[in-house]
């Protein structure tokens, strides 16, 4: 099983991420600063938990956990 998580892995990756979604003619960097600030999202890897392995998704932007069902 595989599920993506709200890490990013830089601050720069999380700002491309939401860039996409084009918040009210943001270029991604205020969202990034409001969701930091709500803690809605976070940079850096998330801690594991025995038998997760680690995997980096959308084109190397934010981490998911994967695991063995």
């Amino acid at each position: 099983m595989k599920i993506g998580t709200a890490h990013f892995v830089s601050k720069r990756h999380a700002i491309r991420y939401y860039r996409n979604y084009n918040y009210e003619g943001d270029d991604g960097t205020a969202a990034v600063e409001r969701k930091l600030a709500e803690g809605s999202i976070h940079i850096g890897k998330p801690a594991l938990k025995p038998g997760e392995r680690l995997l980096t998704i959308d084109n190397g932007t934010r981490y998911a956990v994967e695991w063995d069902e």
